[in-house]
């Protein structure tokens, strides 16, 4: 499948940019207490950049897809949870800040990153994986084929089920990023982000700072055609879950679609946000055990 991809830097605002995220997310996975290895991977998207963490311990392989403005560096606190049981890969999500290609697809975009996952998991592994997207991870994970590659599905705060609705004041700051590379909105971003019990560390701040002075916010996902998302239901494990706090995708918004789209219940998250890889990285974890 051909995709048009974005030209110029892709996704960073110049060079220099381009540069500064790559160098914060090998230095974050350089000094953080989880034995990884990384490998770079063709794509149809272009490179892909994926780490490699965990060793088999007779239970599935897990591949965790962030969600917009995550990859591997900034999620290595729920890989930390999982590593010690499952053989974990994350993909940076080509198109998002990382250490894989820049450029995101132009149309298309979900069928695209679909396409992109259907040909990145053959590759990752030769036993059916435990698959868990969060936020735009989720609705690529649904925009994938479902096979035999995957043993269970697990959604955390999805998108691609309804339409995001962000605050006026969040969209106020993203647009101020945009016009305004300067920076200074990344620590107001997160508070519309994060439940207002959870105080962000130095290492996420310091991250959202980066990503509003040195790149190009993604549109948020669309909603997926009901036949797309009807595909999943009835074919294997399926676990949905957004948190208590998130004001982009609020449990009472997901339910009803949860129910009829993939027919099972959402599950509800206390104490949490839009960053569950980030707030609540256990809760990840016990989704994942909690899988039949």
């Amino acid at each position: 499948m051909k995709v048009p991809l974005t030209s110029s830097h892709g996704i960073y605002r110049d060079t220099d940019a381009s540069v500064r995220v790559r160098r914060w997310c090998r230095e974050q996975l350089q000094h953080r207490d989880v034995t990884h290895s990384l490998t770079r991977l063709e794509t149809p998207l272009g490179s892909t950049t994926v780490l490699s963490a965990g060793t088999r311990a007779g239970l599935p392989p897990v591949v965790l897809l962030p969600g917009t403005g995550l990859n591997a560096a900034t999620t290595l606190p729920t890989v930390r949870l999982l590593h010690g049981k499952h053989r974990v890969f994350v993909p940076d999500i080509p198109g998002e800040p990382g250490l894989s290609s820049s450029h995101r697809p132009h149309r298309h975009r979900l069928r695209a990153y679909g396409a992109w996952l259907d040909n990145l998991l053959p590759q990752l592994s030769a036993e059916p994986v435990i698959l868990v997207g969060h936020a735009l991870g989720a609705a690529i994970a649904l925009s994938a084929t479902p096979s035999a590659g995957i043993a269970a599905l697990v959604l955390v705060n999805p998108a691609g089920l309804v339409p995001l609705t962000p605050t006026r004041a969040l969209t106020r700051l993203r647009t101020r990023s945009i016009r305004n590379s300067r920076g200074g909105t990344g620590e107001r971003i997160l508070t519309h982000l994060l439940s207002p019990r959870y105080l962000a560390d130095e290492n996420l701040t310091d991250w959202f700072s980066m990503l509003t002075r040195d790149c190009t916010p993604s549109r948020p996902p669309r909603r997926l055609p009901t036949d797309t998302v009807r595909r999943w239901a009835g074919q294997l494990p399926i676990i949905v879950a957004t948190g208590e706090h998130d004001t982009l995708l609020e449990p009472e918004r997901l339910r009803d679609p949860v129910r009829s789209l993939l027919d099972v219940e959402l599950r509800t998250i206390a104490r949490c946000g839009h960053l569950t890889l980030r707030e609540r990285p256990h809760a990840v974890a016990e989704l994942i055990t909690q899988l039949p």
